[in-house]
């Protein structure tokens, strides 16, 4: 597997940072500092050089400093074909990508930079609505399978004309887009089968080793089991004319997660929850480094939270082996074991230093 990993990250008026240079190392770095010193903005950062948005808030102008136009993110990559991503988030332009120096697209960002998080709110992942588990699949399903990217956008455009026809009460409109709709969403169908079937023994493995319980997924299509999308469209027209939208297909599509055959939203604990979370997460990783050759990135915000001294051990041990260049937030460093491989850096008052473990 290559070893392309994030050598260098340059931040300009992101959050507390008015200007930062970070040198992580290839596999583990540990952030400390104390509450509110720029720890968890430092792990933003990253997220945002290879999402192009952030896992805090929807809207790209609050990490930019007060008093200043825009924030700018930059990396540069130790191996592959892109050497150098960087990003810019304006109050008037929003957005910028750059792929070597040259405009960029967000797809291109998210492919040269695959980067996943555990935080706080990734418990939504198990407890919160269909949409956040369809984020989670698809990031994962765009890496792995190639063909799905084109087919989730002409299924969405085919959707939004076929919802704004059903607005306006024009039926044979809405109709006319059946047929972009079946052919584009049973490929996006297709895709996230594959991956969730990827996904099975993994996370078989990452379960039984962070909670001693096998963790399964159940994905669910977005219309009746046992019936053809085809069918599930024609036979839901009457309702999608009720509500002047479309009520079947994949953008209603869900993954059910379950412990011990028992649905884990309904029946585990706020620290199992983030140990479901936790597993998920890494056997995603698992499955898309080995689609790519390559480590994925890893974000994690204070893993101590809501986790026993016991618990957190495990899944310490479980990070630590995942195919990933991680980045760890903790207030206390020194209290976990850790390898003298990893990198501890510090940070205080917008700027970041290594220090020795």
């Amino acid at each position: 597997m290559s070893k392309r990993v994030i050598s260098e990250i340059r931040l300009e008026a992101f959050r507390c940072f008015e200007s930062a240079v970070f040198e992580p190392g290839p596999q583990l770095n540990v952030i400390s500092g104390l509450n509110a010193s720029g720890k968890t903005s430092l792990l933003e950062a990253i997220f945002v050089l290879g999402r192009g948005t952030s896992f805090r808030t929807s809207k790209v102008d609050a990490a930019i400093q007060f008093g200043v136009e825009q924030f700018t993110v930059f990396g540069s990559l130790s191996e592959g074909d892109v050497g150098r991503v960087g990003v810019s988030g304006s109050r008037s332009s929003g957005l910028t990508v750059r792929i070597d120096g040259r405009p960029g697209t967000r797809a291109e960002l998210v492919r040269s930079v695959p980067v996943q998080v555990l935080e706080p709110a990734s418990h939504e992942l198990v407890a919160g609505p269909p949409s956040v588990r369809r984020q989670f699949l698809d990031w994962s399903v765009f890496h792995v399978e190639h063909v799905f990217l084109e087919a989730w956008q002409q299924y969405r455009r085919a959707l939004q004309q076929r919802n704004a026809a059903l607005k306006q009460h024009s039926m044979e409109a809405a109709w006319a887009w059946d047929s972009a709709l079946l052919s584009t969403g049973l490929l996006v169908d297709q895709c996230r089968r594959h991956l969730v079937d990827r996904l099975t023994e993994p996370l078989r493995q990452t379960g039984i080793s962070l909670l001693d319980a096998e963790i399964e997924l159940k994905y669910r299509s977005g219309w009746a089991e046992g019936t053809e999308f085809g069918a599930a469209l024609f036979t839901a027209r009457d309702r999608d004319q009720q509500m002047s939208s479309t009520t079947v297909g994949p953008h209603r599509a869900d993954l059910v997660v379950t412990v011990k055959e028992r649905r884990a939203r309904d029946t585990v604990s706020r620290g199992q929850e983030k140990l479901v979370v936790a597993a998920l997460t890494l056997a995603q990783i698992q499955v898309v480094a080995e689609a790519l050759g390559r480590p994925v990135i890893l974000l994690v915000d204070e893993p101590g939270a809501d986790l026993d001294r016991t618990h957190l051990q495990k899944l310490l041990s479980a990070v630590l082996t995942a195919p990933a260049q991680t980045f760890l937030t903790s207030l206390e460093p020194e209290l976990l074991s850790l390898p003298e491989s990893g990198r501890l850096f510090h940070v205080e008052q917008g700027s970041v230093r290594p220090l020795l473990y």
